[in-house]
């Protein structure tokens, strides 16, 4: 853990008190209705999350892998948000104008 937090220093100002998280563990399943999801942090506390069934039922592609979009590398490149909340990010439904290798 401690070179994720080395690398991520590299690039941002870390201070007493930040608070990193890097992502789902490598041993996670998907949550279902009546499973509990807790996250501890030592000296601070414990948040539980109890999963229910919702009225919508979730699209197929939430939690899929980003595509590689105009949209998508401007908001990880930490572009100028133009795309962002405007247009769904996937190259299927827009084509883009980012050449392909």
């Amino acid at each position: 853990m401690h070179y994720l937090v080395a690398d991520i220093a590299r690039t941002i100002t870390l201070v007493p008190g930040d608070i990193l998280f890097s992502g789902t563990p490598a041993t996670s399943r998907t949550v279902y209705p009546g499973d509990i999801v807790e996250v501890e942090v030592e000296g601070l506390g414990t948040l539980s999350n109890h999963i229910v069934q919702g009225p919508t039922p979730i699209r197929s592609d939430v939690g899929a892998q980003p595509t590689e979009s105009e949209e998508v590398i401007s908001t990880a490149k930490g572009g100028d948000w133009e795309f962002r909340g405007i247009r769904t990010p996937s190259k299927d439904l827009y084509p883009s104008t980012i050449e392909e290798k």
